[in-house]
């Protein structure tokens, strides 16, 4: 890499696009959105980057995971391999990084992985979403240079819509990383797109070099908010992508994840008041989603094979489930049944047995009371806006992320307990001629809104 990025931030450089991090539980996103008004946006100015290209099905995501063997850290495809190879002695990567900053206690980011994650005893799951950061920033300035995008414009982070202590710990938490994921770059360049990975004496230098950056100017880094903010709710951040003022409307949105599972209800302007804005209270989030489902079927499927997680004889086994347990669902919510290899033996596993199960049936009901708590805003809002009106202002609902079409998730949206007129809608800034791109929308939804310039204000909900 010919110039430093530390040293480019002090260079002229175009500023005239904002860029949003989406490092999810499942895949990661990154987008960079010209600094135009949204009813100004044209699909040149959007730009999803192809960060998971030769990696992923789909070049847009890349596969949240990387894989710490006995020498060396793997990313990508290496360490999907390697993954996959250590399954039958028992070995798991890291993935999900968000879900660490989401469920896990704050003071926990420090401490060392289990064994099965992490066979040094060395890395902290701080270390190791740095490291991945790290990939993905360097995968992501290539997929820019191929844009003839400058790099690196000023960035968001998307984040979900975590209670206040946990949103001001996780907005210094994301600057911090963001930061020291930089640094690295700086130090490993092209090393961290190496086959082989990076040797863990390599690693640990580099983080122990690493400088005190708590006084570096964050606005050379970050697009910061009014607030003080860099950080976006996710919800948010998909009603920036996905609504175009124009008509009165409210809209929720229903960002189901891997980790997360996040809503809010948004109102939108008269017509020439091009105005989006998040009805105050509304914004909800259940620190459950796809990742939990995958765990709910490992559990069956090692059941089913007389399995116990925690005797070695069954250590192997259950470690092969564990590792196809994403695609496992994937196919089985596609094909209505789904047979597991575990071990020496085949489980099978059909969609009505799933579904069927209490914990599931539980999860269910979880993301419908959460959903329902901003349904019941957005309804008491349309209400007060129908007053006097000429016909009743509807209510559109607006499901994304990579859970959108869970079955349960279709249910909830399909059944809804209120009398009031609803919609069901897809995002309206993100079609192009991309079909890659368009086949993932509603997953890179969170990453382009987050990087619109205008995002949704707040307004104050309304007395039923």
């Amino acid at each position: 890499m010919a110039k430093s990025w530390i040293q480019r931030l002090f260079q002229k450089r175009d500023i005239t696009r904002i860029g949003c991090i989406d490092f999810g539980t499942a895949y990661s996103k990154v987008s960079i959105v010209a600094s135009e008004l949204s009813e100004d946006l044209m699909a040149q100015d959007i730009h999803g980057l192809p960060i998971g290209r030769d990696i992923s099905a789909n070049p847009f995501l890349l596969p949240s995971l990387l894989f710490v063997d006995s020498d060396t850290v793997r990313f990508g495809a290496s360490a999907e391999s390697a993954a996959r190879r250590g399954e039958r002695r028992g070995r798991a990567p890291f993935m999900s990084p968000k879900q660490y900053l989401s469920t896990h206690a704050l003071d926990e980011l420090d401490d060392k992985l289990p064994p099965e994650i992490d066979p040094t005893n060395s890395y902290s799951a701080r270390r190791l979403i740095t490291l991945y950061l790290a990939y993905l920033l360097r995968r992501a300035e290539d997929a820019a240079r191929e844009r003839k995008i400058d790099w690196p414009p000023r960035f968001r982070i998307a984040r979900p819509a975590w209670d206040k202590e946990r949103a001001d710990w996780g907005e210094q938490t994301l600057r911090v990383l963001v930061r020291h994921a930089f640094i690295l770059v700086d130090r490993f360049g092209d090393d961290l797109l190496a086959k082989d990975g990076l040797a863990h004496d390599v690693v640990h230098d580099a983080f122990d070099a690493i400088p005190d950056t708590s006084d570096f100017p964050d606005k050379e880094i970050f697009e910061i908010s009014e607030h003080g903010t860099t950080t976006v709710p996710e919800a948010t951040a998909v009603a920036a992508a996905s609504l175009r003022p124009g008509e009165r409307r409210v809209v929720v949105v229903a960002d189901i994840g891997g980790g997360t599972s996040d809503f809010a209800a948004f109102v939108t302007g008269r017509p020439g008041h091009n105005v989006v804005a998040e009805i105050e209270g509304s914004a909800c989030v259940l620190r459950q989603a796809g990742d939990f489902l995958d765990m709910q079927l490992r559990r069956l499927l090692v059941n089913k094979a007389g399995l116990l997680p925690d005797d070695p004889a069954a250590r192997g086994a259950v470690a092969m489930i564990r590792a196809r347990q994403r695609s496992l669902k994937e196919a089985l919510f596609a094909e209505g049944r789904v047979v597991a290899e575990a071990g020496d033996q085949f489980v099978e596993m059909t969609l009505d047995e799933f579904l069927a199960d209490e914990h599931v049936q539980a999860f269910a009901g979880r993301l419908k009371e959460t959903f329902y708590k901003s349904l019941e805003l957005a309804v008491d809002f349309a209400r007060y806006l129908s007053q006097g009106a000429r016909a009743q202002v509807r209510v559109d609902i607006l499901p994304t992320g990579g859970g959108y079409n869970l079955p349960m998730v279709q249910e909830m949206i399909r059944k809804v307990p209120i009398e009031w007129r609803f919609n069901t809608i897809a995002p309206e800034l993100l079609t192009t001629d991309n079909a890659d791109f368009n086949a993932v929308s509603r997953q890179l939804a969170v990453s382009v809104g987050g990087a619109v310039l205008e995002l949704p204000r707040q307004v104050g909900a309304v007395a039923a």
